[in-house]
């Protein structure tokens, strides 16, 4: 999280929409999808909205990304082959405790999504996907995770 933004708000409550409002910087993510048009147009919007997008087309292409770097954000299709999508989210997060994680599926079951969500992705989406709400759930995944990595900061001492 930008310090100066959070620390404009010392001194005062703050509510949800200041929380949305924060900016979170600079974010690098991770498009997790098999389907290669729909991983293509992921990154070609996210382009436009966020510094750094990268892309695998399964669980395994994935896993070298997360191992040789950290992000911000995954945005993670819950169908992969091999390994599913909840199945990579619960390695990742055990990995990068911190990380944000909003699932894509094109299902639409609410078990599934209590799933996803108690796992701890931080958004749903069913696909296909509406960029405003893509775009929302992106903003409120990573002004989430500003408020966590901000939060370890001050537990460990480094704020």
């Amino acid at each position: 999280m930008n310090r100066g933004n959070a620390m404009a708000h010392r001194g005062r409550r703050m509510g949800w929409r200041d929380v949305a409002a924060l900016d979170t910087g600079e974010a690098s993510v991770l498009v997790v999808d098999d389907d290669p048009a729909l991983r293509r147009v992921m990154v070609s919007a996210l382009k436009g909205m966020l510094h750094d997008v990268r892309a695998a087309a399964s669980a395994e292409e994935a896993d070298v990304w997360l191992s040789a770097r950290d992000f911000d954000l995954v945005l993670l299709d819950l169908d992969l082959p091999r390994m599913n999508g909840l199945e990579l989210l619960r390695w990742a997060l055990r990995r990068q405790p911190d990380l944000a994680v909003v699932m894509l599926t094109g299902h639409s079951e609410p078990g599934l999504a209590l799933d996803c969500l108690s796992a701890g992705a931080r958004a749903f989406l069913v696909k296909p996907i509406d960029l405003g709400f893509l775009q929302r759930a992106i903003r409120d995944a990573l002004a989430v995770r500003a408020l966590l990595r901000e939060r370890n900061a001050l537990v460990k001492g480094d704020a």
